[in-house]
């Protein structure tokens, strides 16, 4: 039997909340262009606190006037929110207030999770260190990925020293970082950075391509 005291929650009850002009604008900007709010991004905290109260009356204020999903990830202490969309459906939002993914900035990512999870080389801290770990110790993945990045940037150089293909993959960190899967040490010079709980979404949405990184990118340079 139900429980009979329990109150129904509406899409409107967040407008209640005490801190709702302060913050809501800023949640509601935040989660439209796709970052991820977590307990530790972004600081000081106010949207994840705000959301912590209001996450089932935000919910379906989202899906009944967007028709969007606002969801939920990760466990006890390392949980994140995100707006998601369901299959086939972008939902009620304008394109310029999406981000959407590179294929580069998807393969970059999954070649990290791959070195930093998967291989163990949890000492991966710095851009620095994932670039120069590449050359070193992944010369068939290093190759692949630069004729995949030559290729789709219309490109010819395939030189790993190549200071555009550098920038690049610098850009894709940035975009790890706008999103809330990493954070910068410092904001200036976005080289030291810390993975944050919500990284865990791109190998959720990858899994398989990440355990099979060697072979697309294999299967990409044979197409070429």
């Amino acid at each position: 039997m139900g429980d009979e005291n329990t109150e129904e929650v509406s899409r409107n009850d967040f407008l209640h909340d005490n801190k709702v002009e302060q913050v809501f604008a800023k949640l509601d900007y935040a989660l439209r262009s796709g970052i991820h709010i977590q307990r530790d991004y972004p600081k000081p905290g106010e949207l994840f606190r705000f959301l912590e109260r209001n996450f089932d009356s935000l919910k379906l204020y989202y899906y009944e006037l967007f028709q969007i999903i606002l969801s939920k990830q990760g466990n006890d202490f390392k949980h994140y929110y995100f707006i998601d969309f369901e299959e086939g459906n972008r939902g009620a939002i304008p394109t310029s207030s999406r981000d959407y993914l590179d294929t580069e900035v998807i393969i970059i990512g999954m070649l990290f999770f791959k070195l930093y999870q998967i291989d163990g080389n949890i000492e991966l801290d710095t851009v620095d260190d994932f670039i120069s770990t590449l050359i070193s110790e992944y010369d068939d993945e290093k190759e692949a990925l630069f004729k995949l990045i030559s290729n789709s940037r219309s490109g010819k150089s395939t030189d790993f020293n190549d200071e555009k293909v550098i920038a690049l993959i610098k850009k894709a960190f940035d975009t790890f970082n706008h999103l809330g899967w990493i954070e910068w040490e410092d904001n200036q010079i976005k080289n030291r950075f810390k993975p944050l709980p919500s990284f865990e979404r791109l190998r959720i949405l990858y899994q398989s391509q990440i355990n099979n990184i060697d072979q697309l990118l294999a299967q990409n340079e044979n197409a070429k």
